[in-house]
């Protein structure tokens, strides 16, 4: 009431107001700000609430309500306060229950902003039955608001089910194939379910080229239209949408009006004007499809002409379609690669497999021909020899010999690999493919020095394989370990059955294998006696064919090694189906 501009007129009727309502039987009080400072009290309302009006002015209003729940005041205050809503008949909670049931109503003093600045507050007497009213409406307010939460929080979660429904359902649809081209088709077909948008698809090559997808419309007329179009409709670097947009920015972008800005030069041709007007382009939502950090394309939602704009939600979901569309496009080109790699891959080997075949071929036929020559050499057919001579013709066979092994060696890895090996199967007593296999190898064994107690092995065990190839890989084996295996060292032969397969080993003291080579050995090329030269080394392809023939019969090779203590290789292959009935009957 002190403003300079106010005239004395004025001044005389504010005062005149203030002194009426200092003495009207009503409680009134102003606060100003968040704090609810008391900036009046009258009489009334100071005889309500406290004895001395000196403890009121200046200080927080709910002070003043010393017996009274001022946490609850203050909370009214504040709702009022914030809201700008009025709060009529509301009790104030006594603490001391001798004191006077209050009821308060506060009007909030709004200014043109819509904010709050000041609190007029009205304390009456409330009989009890006034209170009872008022805390029903006060509990009926309340089963409104939670009434009106839980319908919220239904929509909310039916909202959020339907959503989950139709991303799973889009999932399944990437996921259908791993063809590129068929999951890009897949991806155009995309559409968001609020305004049933059909999408624009954009991708970029990897020489930064622009590519826009053959768009499927879900109206068979529209599809009709854009059919027309026949590619014509391609990404232009002034685009307000779609890849051009994506590469400008990271995030999604929506275009809610404008939308014959946002097209670009697209309607500069009177044919692609005519078709996308027909179309009826509304709200434009183009969210980015990024595929390990680098920007691979951009889908753009459409909505119709005068659709409704995308909401929040939408530009979730839409995000959320992008990203699994991204990984099923990635796991899509990773197949693809794949597939391409192992077509190179098993076009390098049958290159190789018929190198290396072609050149063991022609080199047989001069390695023959040195030994054929060599002999008779040492018969002496054309002249007599001397002893120093024998031992050097000895030496050059020897050696061809050895040549001849490892070039036998390379053309049996080929026919393997190239699965022109021919099987005759046969059933097949266990125990006489391991006697023959051991008598071919037995003057090494006697040769080297090495304790051999025979087999160990039940007659009755019949498998189903080629005699042959199972007596070449036994052979291997015992060759393996006799090279191995120092002199006085032990070779062990035995054989079991388990399941429906018979289990034969060849076990040694040998030099052993290191444990990160146990599953290398039986690649091709691979050594155990790494940089060893000489007819002991060979060329590491014995292992690698002995594996692929066994497994060629439905069987495995395996083995298991220490180091220092030697090595014991299992043969597996299955026994027969009349022995396999045999011991089933058995049992």
């Amino acid at each position: 009431m002190s403003d300079a501009n106010y005239s004395a007129a004025d001044l005389s009727a504010a005062g005149s107001f203030e002194r009426y309502v200092e003495h009207i039987p009503a409680a009134f009080a102003v606060t100003r700000g968040d704090k609810h400072t008391l900036l009046y009290a009258n009489a009334a309302f100071r005889n309500l609430v406290a004895n001395d009006s000196e403890l009121l002015i200046g200080r927080p209003v709910a002070d003043a309500f010393a017996t009274r729940d001022t946490a609850g005041l203050t909370a009214l205050l504040d709702r009022a306060f914030r809201t700008g809503i009025v709060s009529r008949d509301r009790r104030v909670e006594l603490v001391d229950e001798s004191a006077l049931l209050l009821s308060c109503t506060i009007w909030p003093d709004v200014n043109g902003k819509g904010e709050s600045e000041h609190l007029v507050i009205e304390l009456r007497v409330a009989t009890q039955g006034e209170l009872t009213l008022g805390l029903q409406r006060e509990v009926a307010e309340r089963l409104l608001l939670s009434a009106l939460r839980e319908q919220d929080a239904a929509e909310i979660a039916e909202v959020s089910r339907r959503g989950a429904t139709f991303l799973a359902a889009e999932s399944r649809r990437l996921a259908k194939s791993l063809d590129e081209t068929e999951t890009l088709e897949a991806i155009a077909g995309m559409s968001l379910p609020s305004l049933g948008a059909w999408c624009i698809v954009d991708t970029l090559d990897d020489g930064d080229k622009m590519h826009r997808l053959a768009i499927i419309h879900p109206d068979p007329a529209k599809q009709t239209l854009l059919d027309e179009l026949g590619g014509r409709w391609i990404p232009e670097p002034d685009d307000g949408f779609g890849l051009p947009a994506a590469l400008r920015s990271a995030g999604p972008t929506v275009i809610a009006a404008d939308f014959d800005a946002a097209l670009g030069t697209a309607l500069r041709d009177p044919e692609l004007s005519r078709v996308l007007r027909e179309l009826g382009i509304g709200p434009l939502l183009t969210v980015p499809l990024v595929i390990r950090k680098r920007l691979a394309g951009a889908v753009t939602f459409v909505g119709g002409r005068h659709g409704q704009p995308f909401t929040a939600e939408d530009v979730e979901l839409a995000e959320d379609l992008a990203g699994r569309s991204a990984m099923a496009l990635e796991r899509a080109r990773l197949y693809g690669e794949a597939i391409a790699l192992k077509a190179r891959a098993e076009a390098a080997s049958q290159a190789r497999g018929a190198f290396l075949g072609m050149m063991s071929h022609e080199l047989r036929t001069p390695l023959n021909a040195i030994g054929g020559y060599v002999d008779l050499i040492d018969m002496e057919i054309h002249g007599p020899v001397t002893a120093a001579q024998h031992v050097d013709l000895a030496r050059i066979r020897s050696n061809q010999r050895y040549l001849m092994g490892l070039i036998n060696d390379v053309l049996n890895f080929t026919k393997v690999g190239s699965g022109h090996l021919a099987y005759d199967f046969a059933d097949i007593k266990v125990r006489a493919v391991l006697e023959a296999s051991v008598a071919l190898v037995e003057p090494l064994v006697v040769q080297k020095g090495l304790i051999y107690d025979g087999i160990t092995c039940d007659a009755k065990l019949v498998i189903h394989g080629d005699q042959e190839r199972v007596i070449q890989i036994l052979v291997n084996l015992l060759s393996n370990s006799i090279k191995f295996t120092e002199p006085g060292g032990r070779l062990i032969v035995d054989c079991e059955a388990t399941g429906n397969a018979a289990l034969m080993r060849v076990s040694d003291t040998g030099i052993g294998i290191p444990p990160d080579k146990h599953e290398a050995i039986f690649e091709p090329f691979i050594q155990v006696k790494g940089g060893s030269t000489g007819p002991e080394s060979g060329i590491g392809l014995v292992l690698a064919i002995s594996r692929s023939l066994a497994r060629a019969m439905h069987g495995d090779l395996t083995v298991e090694s220490t180091l220092g203590k030697g090595s014991r290789f299992t043969l597996t292959l299955p026994l027969s189906s009349a022995a396999t009935r045999s011991a089933e009957h058995q049992t």
